[in-house]
């Protein structure tokens, strides 16, 4: 309705985003017509609430919307799955050493088990068809296949 603030107070919390207050002068809210729908029944006057991360917020609520970010996020959801896996089945979710590299080391190892169980499948699923395509692709490649035809 075109009132102004009389006083901004930032209000701390712990183990949230700070929040400031903003309150809108008394006299303005208690004539005001829009008061019911505004600051209430039981108020006497406005105090609007807004978390210190809003614009951050707005600005990545905006890019979201946008088909670049959707494309991206669509690729990146094809993806999760196998995280998921990786943590619940694999022991992904517990660090087994100290530091950086002791879990860059695990969660690499971990790949490489899930990617060999990946293969193992589709060699089982495919059989020797698949088995022919590989011997092939690494002849072409100038390859030695480590495996030979059987």
């Amino acid at each position: 309705m075109g009132n102004h603030t009389e006083k901004k107070v930032r209000q701390k919390y712990k183990n949230k985003n700070d929040v400031y207050r903003y309150h809108f002068v008394k006299s303005h809210c208690v004539q005001c017509p829009q008061r019911l729908t505004c600051a209430g029944k039981n108020t006497k006057k406005k105090v609007l609430r807004v978390s210190e991360h809003c614009a951050q917020y707005y600005e990545h609520s905006q890019l979201a919307k946008s088909d670049q970010f959707k494309l991206k996020y669509k690729k990146r959801a094809s993806h999760e799955w196998k995280n998921g896996e990786m943590k619940r089945f694999h022991g992904l979710d517990r660090a087994r050493g100290y530091g950086l590299k002791s879990m860059s080391l695990q969660a690499k190892l971990t790949a490489l088990a899930v990617n060999l169980k990946r293969i193992a499948a589709l060699i089982s699923f495919c059989g020797h068809a698949f088995m022919q395509q590989i011997v092939n692709f690494a002849a072409y490649c100038r390859l030695t296949p480590i495996f030979t035809q059987g």
